[in-house]
């Protein structure tokens, strides 16, 4: 594999660091990344900056909260009131047509 090829693959390899942080990488991406990280240690100290950060933004969404109650019900009716004009339009679409 020449330099390019190989920085290529380093490369895609850096944008699946995230996904296999929350271990939501397919077997075959874990592995690749698996086998990636024990090869290189830069690339190893850089996912260990993207775990480092999930768990500084896991930690500080958790000391937010959750959202009050009024918030979750404006949150939900905003929700169904979308829902509600876009089968409307569907339908409306639909009648146009037959």
């Amino acid at each position: 594999m020449t330099v390019t090829n190989k920085q290529l693959g380093r490369h895609k390899i850096e944008k699946l660091l995230p996904w296999h942080a929350t271990g939501t990488l397919n077997r075959r991406d874990a592995d690749r990344v698996e086998q990636a990280l024990a090869g290189d240690r830069e690339l190893a100290r850089h996912y260990e900056l993207v775990r480092q950060e999930l768990a500084e933004t896991t930690r500080l969404n958790e000391t937010l909260g959750a959202p009050s109650a009024r918030a979750m019900e404006k949150l939900f009716a905003a929700i169904s009131a979308k829902e509600a004009h876009g089968s409307r339009c569907r339908d409306s679409a639909r009648e146009r047509l037959h």
